[in-house]
């Protein structure tokens, strides 16, 4: 008897720690799983803001262009070219 006993104490110990390290593994892959969904959130931010940037890199690249600066200086300082004629369209 006293050796079935200490075969069941041994078995329900074994059982709690095996209960034990389980849960443990899954908590930690509950924290894996939340820094994962993290770092794929920063990453797809990453990729905006770069795409951003590239975007603001063009507009920059164009607004520095003689023909984006000439297209402002008619459009809104309403300065001709030496000898060129502006007609202006009365029935607007």
């Amino acid at each position: 008897m006293n050796k079935r006993k200490g075969s069941i104490i041994r078995v329900l110990i074994l059982i709690v720690f095996i209960l034990y390290f389980c849960h443990v593994i899954i908590e930690q892959q509950k924290i894996i799983n939340n820094k994962l969904r993290a770092l794929k959130e920063i990453e797809d931010k990453i990729r905006e803001e770069e795409l951003l940037r590239e975007e603001l890199q063009k507009e920059k690249e164009m607004l520095s262009s003689e023909e984006y600066i000439e297209k402002i200086a008619r459009k809104k300082l309403g300065l001709v070219k030496p000898g060129e004629k502006i007609f202006i369209d009365v029935n607007k």
